[in-house]
Parts: structure tokens; sequence; C-alpha cells
């Protein structure tokens, strides 16, 4: 399941900065869907990353938190494409807000509200490790 749409985009970043931003055609007079598609994927991928191990990936449905912050990650990818211009402190500041949400989705501080209301546990093993019981069944016997 997708996290963000092409129209998603297109509602964050007014289509004439879409233009320049995604087609190196100087004269383009369309974005260029497939330079698109390839941000929303990486955004997607790096979503993922926070999220595999506390939830059973695809999400469906997709919170709204996750699909703003692919739109987020995707509009700060793009821009990062033009290294001749400046990213705008507006972009850089929801790209780093975007990531802090994501770690705190990760180690379970935010959860995403999912139907089921449970994460997926964490895999691996779990060890635990105790002291010698020093107070047995006869010596309670004593405390009744």
């Amino acid at each position: 399941m997708r996290y963000c749409t092409r129209v998603d985009i297109g509602k964050a970043i007014p289509e004439l900065i879409l233009i320049q931003l995604s087609n190196d055609d100087p004269a383009a007079q369309q974005p260029d869907d497939a330079v698109i598609e390839d941000g929303v994927r990486q955004a997607e991928e790096l979503i993922d990353g926070y999220l595999r191990g506390r939830y059973n990936l695809p999400l469906d449905p997709v919170p709204t938190v996750l699909r703003d912050a692919a739109v987020y990650l995707t509009r700060h990818w793009l821009y990062q494409r033009r290294p001749e211009s400046p990213v705008p402190d507006a972009v850089k500041d929801s790209r780093r807000d975007t990531v802090k949400l994501l770690e705190s989705i990760r180690d379970g501080m935010v959860t995403l509200g999912m139907p089921t209301g449970q994460a997926a546990p964490e895999p691996g093993e779990i060890r635990v490790r105790s002291r010698r019981q020093q107070f047995d069944d006869r010596r309670w016997e004593g405390y009744r």
C-alpha cells in the first residue's frame, strides 16, 4: 500500500516548483512523474525501515501521519536534487521533524493507532537472569 500519491505531492508543492524540481528539461511544461515516483519510493523505504519490526508491513489502511511523513520526505528529496539552489528552511525543518517522529514511532513513544491496537513484537530471543531464590515456601510459612 502506498503511503502517498502524486496528488498528495501536488498539494504540498506548487505545480511550477514541482516542474522545476522534477524535470531536468528547462523548457518542460509538466513535472516528471518518474522522478517524483522515485522520491516517493525512497521516502516509503525510509519509513518502512523505521517501522519494520514494530508493525506488520504493509500497513492497511495507511495512517495519515505516515502519508504526511512520506510527502515531507519526498519534498525534501526533490529539493536536494537541485544542489545549485539552497533547500528552504521550512523543507529542512519538516524533514528533521519527520525523522524525529519516525524515531519516536520506532522507539514505541508514539503509536500509529492501528486497528489491532498492538505493535508486532520485536524479533529475537529474550534471556533473563536472576539471583538464587532466598525465601522458599517453608520460610514464608513463618510470616503467615
